[in-house]
């Protein structure tokens, strides 16, 4: 079981496959057991780095103000700890947050960016969201408090469609729910974070996916995020929402091939010329 080390706290890491490296970040509270689905998909077809961010997994879970800075920096001894040079980035979440930090931060270890379900900062009705979900894990629990966000998470498509998938994770976050300090303070960090006067300094190429039925990160905060970064794609995706991906792990992962074979056609495009 690989750790990076990054400013004394272990970072856990899983690889898989072969091919362009990837870096997979998952959401808050998340880690490598919730996108192994999704890592399965695209370690077919490329060498997959999933993460489990300091707070979570089997990363340590030190308390205190986990900033973008740190974040960043922790994806970065990730990379050096796999022998990785350059990576394409795909951030779900709060790992999107993590995303637009690396990107500031460590341009030169991206080949490219991927947003899922994020934003570049929060605005009245997600301060609102997270004003209510801590006082739910506050009066309920961490894992009581799940039981509801499920709602905020999955469209009323997945509770129909896609009931045994969400059910699943309910019952896997009930039965081992996140650990309440590291929780705690990823959600401090995305409450807080604020790159939207920053991100016109990117220079990646960039894709914002977002689920039309997501209330947690809005289509309208994807937009806003996609406007933010110069030649930012935007995509939105029908009948989902904020974590549509890990019921649909095969959608997902053709979406982020098609990106990345887009990207491929570019630059053999360029080099033509």
């Amino acid at each position: 079981m690989p750790f990076a080390i990054s400013g004394g706290t272990q970072i856990h890491y899983v690889v898989e496959g072969s091919g362009e490296p990837i870096l997979l970040v998952p959401g808050l509270g998340g880690g490598t057991r919730q996108l192994a689905k999704i890592a399965a998909e695209l370690a077919s077809t490329n060498r997959v780095v999933t993460v489990d961010p300091r707070g979570a997994g089997q990363s340590d879970k030190p308390d205190m103000r986990y900033d973008g800075a740190l974040l960043a920096a922790d994806m970065a001894a990730v990379l050096d700890h796999a022998g990785i040079e350059q990576a394409h980035f795909v951030g779900i979440s709060f790992g999107g947050m993590i995303g637009q930090e690396m990107a500031l931060r460590f341009p030169a270890r991206l080949r490219s960016l991927l947003l899922v379900s994020s934003y570049a900062k929060s605005d009245a009705w997600t301060d609102r969201m997270w004003q209510v979900r801590e006082t739910l894990i506050r009066k309920l629990g961490l894992a009581e408090h799940f039981k509801l966000a499920v709602m905020f998470l999955f469209s009323p498509r997945a509770f129909r469609t896609e009931a045994e998938t969400v059910q699943m994770i309910e019952a896997a976050v009930g039965a081992n729910p996140p650990d309440p300090v590291g929780y705690m303070r990823q959600l401090e960090f995305c409450r807080d974070h604020d790159a939207s006067q920053r991100l016109s300094r990117v220079g990646l190429p960039t894709l914002v996916i977002q689920g039309a039925d997501d209330i947690l990160a809005s289509p309208i905060q994807g937009r806003e995020l996609a406007k933010a970064i110069p030649g930012a794609q935007f995509e939105e995706v029908l009948d989902a929402a904020h974590l549509f991906m890990l019921s649909r792990p095969g959608q997902f992962a053709r979406m982020i091939r098609e990106f990345h074979a887009e990207l491929g056609r570019r630059k053999a495009s360029q080099r033509a010329v």
